[in-house]
């Protein structure tokens, strides 16, 4: 997610108006500050890197955890690994008994429908966009005529 800050004062509660003004060197230290700070909150690229063979082959179940070498591959199985203890504790969360009562209980009675097909609806246009629209296909054909006559 990308943050954006909009703020001219940095995003701070208070401006802190009534402060001595500071040195040129000292709104530059700050401003890196603030930058470095803004800077935490924004997307980070992920680099692209191929997971190895034996990961995969380790992730599918085809050879023990101890076989998988190397010091990319063992990053990877720490990454997964990870992953796995965080969707263990995941699948054990249950959702509160009464979530499907809420759900529907916030769900209007009745679903709303259209009144009418919308090849069967009223159209009202205001007269002098009607008559833009008139001259304007009136001179569409009358270049096509022409096109057509020249030939």
């Amino acid at each position: 997610m990308t943050h954006d800050d909009l703020t001219s004062h940095g995003g701070r509660d208070d401006l802190n108006r009534s402060r001595v003004p500071e040195s040129s060197e000292a709104r530059r230290e700050s401003a890196r500050d603030r930058e470095s700070a803004r800077m935490s909150d924004r997307e980070v690229p992920i680099e692209l890197t191929r997971t190895p063979d034996l990961v995969h082959a380790w992730l599918d179940g085809e050879i023990p955890e101890s076989s998988v070498r190397g010091a990319e591959a063992v990053r990877h199985v720490e990454f997964w690994k990870r992953l796995d203890s965080d969707l263990e504790v995941r699948r054990q969360m249950h959702a509160p008994v009464d979530l499907t009562e809420r759900i529907m209980t916030a769900l209007p009675a009745t679903a709303p429908r259209v009144v009418a097909p919308w090849w069967n609806r009223p159209v009202s246009m205001n007269p002098v966009a009607l008559a833009a629209a008139t001259a304007g296909l009136l001179a569409i054909g009358a270049a096509i005529g022409a096109s057509v006559r020249v030939r």
